[in-house]
């Protein structure tokens, strides 16, 4: 992608930022609205995977002198 692209991508990832005052949570649950407008639309998303619940850790043994 070229230079003159990433910039401007940039340049539109700060406009939208600056309306929601940078605020990350504002902007996450913007972000979250437009992705359901879309899915409504018929647009397909990628949906992540269930996250793997921790496997418990061995428990360490001790070593019989």
């Amino acid at each position: 992608m070229a230079d003159y692209e990433l910039d401007e991508i940039h340049r539109i990832r700060r406009e939208i930022s600056a309306q929601f005052n940078h605020d990350a949570s504002k902007l996450g649950e913007y972000y979250r609205e437009l992705e359901k407008e879309f899915r409504k639309a018929g647009y397909k998303f990628a949906d992540l995977p269930p996250e793997k619940p921790e496997t418990p850790k061995p428990a360490d043994k001790e070593v019989a002198d």
